[in-house]
């Protein structure tokens, strides 16, 4: 993820959470959400519904993705 959509973890960090712009990258992904790091900053991008599917979570990430592109 982070390799190959280096742009999408930089906008759900800047565009859904605020933080400040730069090479944002996942960490860690659980049911409930992904933990982003820029550095020694973190952040939590909470999901608005629990994935406990594989192609749940492909869905979650797509449709933020498209939420971080409009904002």
């Amino acid at each position: 993820m982070n390799a190959d959509h280096a742009e999408a973890c930089r906008l759900y960090a800047t565009k859904l959470l605020g933080e400040p712009d730069g090479p944002w990258r996942i960490t860690g992904i659980d049911p409930d959400g992904l933990d982003l790091a820029l550095g020694d900053r973190t952040a939590r991008l909470a999901f608005a519904q629990r994935v406990t599917e594989p192609g749940q979570l492909r869905q979650v990430l797509v449709a933020l993705a498209g939420q971080a592109r409009a904002a």
